[in-house]
C-alpha cells in the first residue's frame, strides 16, 4: 500500500509540475475588441501632395549690368504690396543721373538761345524786308536804273528772309532734338535708378531661390552679383492657398471639379481643412520617368484660410466620393473569410454572419448582421496562436474576397470615418 500511496504523490507532483511550468511559459493574450458604430460614412481618395501658393510672383534682377546686392528683406517674412525686398549698389545710376541732368540742363539752355535768336532774327528781318518793300515803291517809277537796282534789292530782302529764317528754325529744331535725347537719358537713369529697389507686388512670403555658385547650388544672399533678369526671390500671396496632388488613371473618373475634400498637413496632424478640387488635367501623365502608373494632376483649394499653411509642405488629402447616412461599420480588421462566409467574431467569441457594402480605407459597412453598438473581435479568437494584442492585420481576410481592394494610390486615412 505504501508503494502505490508513494507513486500516487509522485505522479500528482509531475502533473503539478508540468501544469506549472506549461502555465508560466505559455502566452496569454487578451483579444483586442472594439465598438460596431453607426453614423455617417464617408468614401474617399486619399492621395497625399504638396502645399503651394494659388497666386505668387517670381522677383527677378532688373535689365542693368553690373549689379551688386547690398539688402535683402529676411527670408520668411512677410511681406505687404509695395514693401521694399531687394536693394542694389546704386552709386553707378546715381552718377549717371547726374550726368545726364546737367547735359539736359545745357541742351535746355542752348533751346532757349535758339529761340531766342530766331524771335529776334524773325522781327529784324521782317524789318529789312518791309525796308525794301518801301524803297521799291518809292522808286518804281523813277529811272530805269534806279527802279530797277530798288526792285533787286526788294527781291534779296524777300530772299534773305526766308533763307534766315529757315536756318534759324534749323538750329531750334537741333536744340529741340538734343534735348529730348538727354531728356530720354535721364527717364533711362531714373527708371534703371527706381529698379536698384525691388518691391513687392503682391503681398506673400519672402522666399530665396538658389542658383549655381561655381560648382554648386546656394541661395541668393547679400553681395551676390546677379545677371540681368536672373529670378532672386519668389513671393506666394498666403492669402489663397492649395495643395497640388494627382490621382490615378483608374480612380480619375471618380474625381470631378468642386468634389469636398479634407485635407490634413502632415506637421499638424491634428486638425482637419475643408478644400474642394478646383483643377483635373486634361491629359494623363506618367507618375514619374521609371513609372509606368499614369495619373491626372489635382489643384485642390484650400477654404479655411490658417497660417499654417506653407508652400513646400507635405499633406494629405480625402477627395469625397459618396457619403453615407446613418450605417453600421466596422474596422476592416474585424471582418473575416471563413468557409466561404464574411463574419465577425463578437467578443464572447461566437462568430456571426454579416453582409458588407461598400468601404474605405480603414472600415467597411456592415448591411446585415450587426445593429450597431456590438464588441467585436479585431483578430479571429479561433487561431492557435493569436497576433499581439491591439496589432492590426497588415492585409484584412476581407481584401480577399468581397469586397474590391482599394486603389493603390490610397495613402492611410487620417481619423475615424464619418463626419468632423
Amino acid at each position: 500500500m505504501k508503494k502505490i500511496y508513494y507513486v500516487a504523490i509522485v505522479i500528482v507532483a509531475i502533473l503539478i509540475g508540468y501544469y506549472a511550468v506549461n502555465a508560466i511559459f505559455t502566452k496569454s493574450y487578451d483579444i483586442p475588441t472594439t465598438r460596431a458604430q453607426r453614423g455617417d460614412f464617408v468614401v474617399a481618395l486619399n492621395e497625399n501632395g504638396k502645399v503651394d501658393a494659388k497666386r505668387a510672383m517670381t522677383l527677378t534682377s532688373p535689365r542693368v549690368r553690373g549689379l551688386q546686392i547690398t539688402w535683402l528683406a529676411e527670408e520668411g517674412s512677410t511681406v505687404k504690396e509695395g514693401d521694399p525686398v531687394i536693394k542694389f549698389d546704386a552709386t553707378q545710376q546715381l552718377a549717371d543721373l547726374a550726368d545726364f541732368e546737367s547735359t539736359l540742363k545745357i541742351n535746355q539752355s542752348a533751346l532757349e538761345r535758339a529761340k531766342q535768336e530766331y524771335t529776334i532774327q524773325e522781327k529784324q528781318l521782317k524789318l529789312d524786308l518791309e525796308k525794301a518793300a518801301r524803297n521799291y515803291d518809292e522808286k518804281k517809277h523813277e529811272a530805269l536804273r534806279v527802279a530797277e537796282e530798288a526792285r533787286l534789292e526788294y527781291e534779296l530782302a524777300q530772299l534773305n528772309f526766308q533763307a534766315k529764317l529757315d536756318q534759324l528754325r534749323a538750329d531750334v529744331e537741333k536744340a529741340e532734338v538734343e534735348v529730348r535725347r538727354a531728356s530720354d537719358k535721364v527717364n533711362l537713369a531714373k527708371r534703371d535708378l527706381e529698379q536698384m529697389t525691388i518691391n513687392a507686388p503682391i503681398p506673400g512670403l519672402v522666399v530665396y531661390l538658389e542658383y549655381w555658385k561655381g560648382s554648386s547650388m546656394g541661395k541668393v544672399q547679400e553681395g551676390d552679383s546677379p545677371w540681368p533678369g536672373m529670378g532672386l526671390i519668389n513671393l506666394p500671396d498666403l492669402s489663397e492657398m492649395l495643395v497640388k496632388t494627382t490621382v490615378s488613371e483608374v480612380d480619375a473618373s471618380k474625381v470631378d471639379t468642386g468634389q469636398e475634400v479634407r485635407v490634413v498637413l502632415d506637421a499638424f496632424p491634428e486638425k482637419e481643412y475643408n478644400g474642394k478640387v478646383i483643377k483635373k488635367s486634361t491629359l494623363a501623365r506618367r507618375k514619374d520617368h521609371n513609372s509606368q502608373i499614369n495619373v491626372f494632376d489635382l489643384e485642390i483649394e484650400i477654404l479655411d484660410h490658417d497660417e499654417n499653411f506653407k508652400p513646400g509642405m507635405s499633406a494629405s488629402a480625402s477627395i469625397i466620393i459618396d457619403e453615407i447616412p446613418d450605417v453600421v461599420y466596422v474596422p476592416l480588421e474585424a471582418v473575416f473569410e471563413k468557409d466561404g462566409q464574411t463574419v465577425v467574431y463578437m467578443d464572447n467569441k461566437d462568430r456571426r454572419e454579416v453582409a458588407v457594402g461598400r468601404k474605405n480605407d480603414m472600415a467597411v459597412e456592415i448591411v446585415e448582421g450587426l445593429e450597431g453598438g456590438e464588441e467585436v473581435c479585431l483578430v479571429d479568437p479561433t487561431l492557435d496562436e493569436q497576433g499581439l494584442p491591439g496589432d492590426r492585420a497588415t492585409e484584412p481576410e476581407l481584401n480577399k474576397g468581397n469586397i474590391p481592394a482599394k486603389p493603390e494610390t490610397a495613402p492611410p486615412r487620417r481619423g475615424r470615418p464619418g463626419r468632423r
